[in-house]
């Protein structure tokens, strides 16, 4: 599987909870970045080793910040990140995380490329509407 494939921001939804947000980085070579934001919690960052068949875990750590909301979500995804993360499988919009005997399914978060998309809709239609630019 192509590295680039992996990479990108994905989600978790849950019923009643805001969704969890992860990030999925190849920083270099066989090292990658797993970034977990629980909604209104805590950040939490795995560092991985890709190795024949998988990852390895090579350091993982947790913010600690004192949080009221989504307590029961977080407890949840730092024991399974705690496990380490020993795959990652892309099958189309869905990304397969396994840790320990555990598969989570996150889906595409197209978030910040419908608002890069946005951005650039509106400074073209700013150019058009400027004209050229050119006196004449």
């Amino acid at each position: 599987m192509c590295a680039k494939a992996l990479e990108g921001d994905w989600e978790f939804k849950s019923e009643g909870c805001d969704p969890v947000k992860i990030t999925v980085k190849n920083i270099m070579g066989p090292d990658w970045m797993v970034a977990c934001m629980i909604p209104k919690g805590n950040m939490m960052v795995s560092m991985l080793k890709k190795v024949e068949g998988g990852f390895n875990l090579v350091q993982f750590n947790c913010s600690k910040k004192e949080t009221k909301d989504n307590q029961e979500l977080e407890a949840e995804f730092k024991a399974f990140l705690e496990k380490g993360i020993s795959n990652i499988v892309k099958e189309g919009k869905i990304l397969k995380i396994t840790a320990g005997d555990v598969q989570k399914e996150f889906s595409f978060d197209d978030i910040l490329q419908k608002q890069e998309e946005e951005k650039q809709k509106k400074l073209a239609e700013a150019k058009l509407a400027s004209g050229s630019g050119r006196f004449g």
